[in-house]
């Protein structure tokens, strides 16, 4: 049997809930609850195998009880339940560790018993991992800000939603004192009204003090630079102040608390070690010196780093081109050696098939065909051979053609180019612009149709590629780690010589803009 605890408010969707697993004929036995508190309460006595969590909730919502669940190293898998307009909170209790995320208003909430049947399986297959219990009495946070009003705001949040981090908040004063000395705490915050000189010298001292403490930093502005340069200090978090600021503070604290208490658990495992054995003082010893010479060795190549930008782009442009190359070369083989084989074994087959018909060989000679065709379209995707033999533009209707096929997306594809040919390889990098892009219309945009634009004159070469799909943030979507396509094109604007320019607004569409120089103005 498996114990669910389901924390709702509302009476009628416990109920209905209920009614939906007491069909099952008691293979899952609910307990409901009708609090964050209360929730909390029965979770200290244990015995659950499921959470069921609603993220709204009159006294504590789904996220700070998750979050003193995290702080208590609950391994009690939780399931988020969320209505219409949360989907932001969901996302943050996901990424805050939650297994699974459920809508009241969708159809898969009728599903709710085989959601909690698939995680109670997949959690019983996890391996239970190894980690160093939280302190009975809590761990003590110290707030450093010098504004009193957000000290009360974040110890009022503090005492009210997690029992077991403790805040003490004081005013900018208090850098100087632990600047000297212990600062008696488990972790420091450093809030968003200290000046940046100030809170990073905190950084500095902090850091070369206890390398494990856990620091993290809250910023009153989106500002990458000084968010780099507080990691580099040794920051384990930077959070940017926002309304649900003190929730994310939370898990943050959380999970670096948890991580110091291991290295602290470990440093005192080695030292124990250590004690036992003399002999591995040595190896420790040289280890030590070797990570030291790669600390030298790394910031030494930081310190080269600004002189070795030019060498950097040199080899950005030789790897693309080397890429090109090997495309090139590649499709080159498909066609004269793959395919020519494939094409004598083809005529091979069909002499048999006419000397001897028979179900076998009309079968080889249909899946000879097959590898064929495949041989044929990797090696047109690999290089067009249109590209090297007749240009951009016939390369670009061809491209155009062949997305339509695959996606059903319409191109109109609109060019005025120069009657010569242009460098091959801005030829190269606008073809791969081009193919990206269309890439991510068919992915994200939502579109039924793109229209592509080349016109250049003696100047400069335009390329524009436009839709009238859902649109996005262009600053949050070129600041994400996972956005290779965007950074991809970029990256190839830039090594061509050209300037990049991207414009889209969510509900309006988007426009890709990319102006390369021609002529005595292009740039080698």
């Amino acid at each position: 049997m498996i114990r669910v605890l389901y924390a709702e408010d509302d009476p009628q969707v416990a109920d209905m809930v209920s009614l939906t697993f007491a069909r099952l004929g008691g293979s899952i036995a609910l307990e409901v609850v009708n609090s964050g508190r209360r929730c909390l309460e029965a979770m200290a006595r244990g015995g659950y195998d499921v959470l069921l969590l609603d993220l709204m909730m009159p006294d504590l919502d789904g996220l700070q009880v998750l979050g003193e669940l995290t702080a208590r190293r609950d391994p009690t898998p939780v399931i988020m339940v969320s209505a219409q307009g949360q989907h932001e909170l969901a996302v943050r209790a996901l990424r805050a560790g939650a297994v699974d995320c459920i809508d009241k208003n969708s159809p898969d909430f009728r599903q709710i018993p085989e959601i909690v049947q698939r995680v109670h399986a997949r959690d019983k297959r996890r391996m239970p991992a190894a980690t160093l219990p939280a302190p009975a009495e809590g761990h003590r946070v110290l707030f450093v800000d010098p504004d009193e009003v957000e000290r009360a705001a974040a110890a009022l949040f503090f005492t009210t939603g997690t029992p077991r981090l403790r805040l003490l908040a004081e005013p900018a004063e208090a850098l100087d004192r632990f600047r000297a000395g212990d600062p008696g705490c488990d972790a420091v915050v450093l809030g968003p009204n200290l000046e940046t000189g100030a809170m990073l010298d905190a950084l500095r001292h902090l850091h070369a003090r206890d390398e494990v403490l856990p620091v993290i930093v809250i910023s009153a502005f989106d500002n990458a630079e000084t968010a780099i340069a507080a990691f580099k200090l040794g920051a384990h978090d930077v959070l940017l102040r926002s309304p649900g600021m003190l929730t994310d503070l939370v898990f943050s604290l959380n999970h670096a608390l948890k991580a110091a208490d291991t290295e602290r658990l470990n440093s005192r495992l080695t030292q124990e070690l250590t004690e036992l054995n003399r002999s591995l003082a040595a190896q420790v010893a040289a280890r030590t010196e070797e990570l030291q010479q790669e600390v030298i060795v790394r910031r030494e190549a930081e310190e080269r780093a600004e002189g070795h930008a030019a060498r950097l782009q040199a080899l950005s442009s030789r790897l693309l081109r080397v890429q090109e190359d090997e495309r090139r070369a590649l499709a080159q083989e498909l066609h004269d050696q793959i395919g020519q084989l494939l094409t004598g074994l083809r005529f091979q087959l069909e002499s048999a098939h006419r000397a001897a018909p028979s179900a076998p060989l009309a079968d080889a000679l249909a899946l000879t065909s097959d590898l064929l065709r495949s041989v044929r379209a990797l090696t047109l995707e690999l290089r067009p051979r249109l590209l090297d033999d007749l240009g951009l533009g016939p390369a670009l209707e061809w491209q155009s053609r062949v997305f339509h096929q695959q996606t059903g997306i319409k191109v109109d594809l609109e060019t005025s180019l120069p009657p010569g040919r242009l460098a091959p390889e801005l030829e190269t990098a606008v073809f791969r612009i081009v193919q990206e892009a269309l890439t991510n219309v068919a992915r994200h945009s939502g579109a039924t149709q793109a229209v592509v634009t080349l016109t250049a004159d003696e100047v400069a070469l335009q390329v524009e590629v436009s839709d009238r799909g859902r649109g996005f943030d262009p600053v949050a979507a070129r600041a994400r780690y996972d956005s290779v396509g965007l950074s991809g094109i970029a990256e190839r604007v830039r090594l061509a010589g050209g300037r990049f320019d991207l414009f889209s607004q969510a509900g309006q569409g988007t426009r890709l803009h990319a102006e390369f120089p021609l002529g005595a103005a292009a740039t080698p």
